[in-house]
């Protein structure tokens, strides 16, 4: 949760001194990480105040600002991961079609979850893997957004699951792996299992690794071993670098990274205060000159 985005999350839409009702705190975050990009939390902010479970028309009333604000030539979307509308083919969602991308997504918010009180099924799940299930069995999603989901949800206050337990590998993670492990291919590899075995082994391999290289592991202070949800993260990350040192995991094409860093400034990070005493050294600490 390092990234400019997550932070945002953590300190503006779940951790900013208000209380939530559940119902209310599950909508803000459903809405933040439907666009995931913080220009447009912020101009849904200005024009409605805060943002809390609005209802049928409350969210239309959204739907119809943001159609302009698109009119305008703003982008609502961070193009970070896609939020994709082939929902629009299936028979029992005809009636989206024509809509905006936005304006089908909350209809279908508030049918499929709010209006059938389908959230409390969402609010009383037991594990991971339990609400990633639920919001798996929901057609406009696909694996690694219903997985983003999760984890953005369980940085709150409503949930506290241990991200050990269950993890599903999203496409660049995929990449990554298949580059690191030799001969990995195919629909059949246990992805999954591969990251688990990374993570038994992390200690011994991080060992051989500094020994060979000479450089010297720090890991975070309240995550000594990568947890298997961190790890789907790095090969995510492995799978941009490898593009970017020229490696096409696609025959014939040409890939690129999607986009490129931009400094924006430093950020007071802020973590969930359930993790406990999270604290980032400091940058003249030895901790950072000797990653």
């Amino acid at each position: 949760c390092l990234d400019r985005v997550s932070q945002y999350l953590l300190a503006h839409v779940i951790y900013n001194g208000k209380h939530y009702e559940p119902e209310d705190m599950f909508f803000r975050i459903l809405i933040f990480k439907h666009f995931n990009k913080i220009e447009t939390w912020e101009l849904l902010e200005e024009k409605f105040g805060d943002i809390v479970y609005c209802g049928s028309d409350g969210l239309d009333e959204m739907a119809d600002y943001l159609d302009d604000v698109v009119k305008g030539g703003e982008t609502l979307y961070n193009s970070a991961y896609i939020i994709n509308c082939c929902f629009y083919q299936l028979p029992e969602y005809s009636w989206v079609q024509g809509m905006s991308r936005h304006r089908a997504h909350f209809r279908v918010f508030e049918n499929e979850i709010f209006a059938n009180g389908h959230i409390y099924d969402f609010l009383e799940a037991d594990s991971f893997e339990t609400l990633y299930g639920i919001f798996r069995s929901m057609k406009i999603y696909g694996d690694f957004t219903a997985q983003q989901y999760c984890i953005d949800l369980n940085y709150s206050p409503l949930f506290n699951f241990t991200e050990n337990d269950f993890v599903v590998t999203g496409p660049g993670s995929l990449k990554g792996i298949s580059w690191v492990f030799e001969g990995v291919r195919g629909k059949k590899y246990d992805y999954v299992g591969a990251m688990r075995w990374l993570q038994s082994h992390f200690d011994e391999l991080m060992e051989e690794f500094c020994n060979e290289s000479g450089m010297r592991w720090n890991p975070l202070p309240w995550e000594p071993v990568p947890t298997l949800t961190n790890l789907q993260n790095c090969f995510c990350e492995i799978s941009k670098f490898a593009k970017g040192l020229g490696v096409s995991f696609k025959k014939g094409k040409n890939e690129r990274i999607k986009r490129t860093y931009t400094p924006h400034g430093e950020l007071s990070y802020v973590f969930p205060p359930k993790w406990g005493d999270c604290v980032l050294p400091a940058k003249n600490s030895e901790f950072i000159k000797n990653i």
